[in-house]
């Protein structure tokens, strides 16, 4: 049986539709840690105002995870790559498959020597090394990739005033 824990912050978001975030980790208690660190900066960077709070989902393997995916998706993941069953990179190729969760920025953590760059296609926006890394660069990873994601939708948002343009023309 596969457990998924759910922790939800007491603090809430301002917007009708709360962070959620899912730590895909075998380690609990790295797990724990990544959740912790994660929370503390959701927690930080929302509004009080609204009855939504950020959700963390933590989920031992990828499968588990892949899964969950039918469901609300998540504004950020934070995924190891040496997992039980199918790894890190399994679950990559598995969420770029479909334009929804391709669209989903990640965060890797991981003893592997990665580089960012190299996996960029994945939608990867930062490997962080689970040897050298502390709270305080997960915070900082977790508020980048979110604020990332955030400009990505304003800007969908935005009217693209070449195209009303020619559109307008014809």
């Amino acid at each position: 049986m596969t457990s998924i824990t759910n922790i939800t912050s007491m603090t809430s978001t301002p917007n009708a539709n709360p962070s959620t975030v899912f730590i895909i980790e075998d380690d609990p208690l790295m797990a724990e840690c990544i959740s912790r660190a994660a929370s503390r900066t959701l927690v930080s960077s929302k509004n009080n105002s609204s009855a939504n709070s950020p959700t963390i989902k933590i989920f031992p393997d990828a499968i588990s995870a892949i899964n969950a995916l039918s469901g609300r998706l998540p504004d950020l993941i934070i995924l190891d790559i040496l997992l039980n069953g199918p790894d890190g990179f399994t679950f990559l190729n598995e969420i770029i498959s479909y334009t929804d969760t391709a669209k989903i920025p990640v965060i890797i953590v991981t003893s592997l020597n990665l580089s960012s760059e190299n996996l960029i296609h994945y939608g990867v926006r930062t490997v962080l090394n689970k040897e050298a890394m502390t709270p305080a660069d997960i915070q900082k990873a977790v508020r980048a990739a979110l604020q990332s994601t955030e400009a990505y939708d304003v800007a969908l948002e935005q009217p693209n005033s070449l195209i009303e343009s020619s559109a307008h023309a014809r």
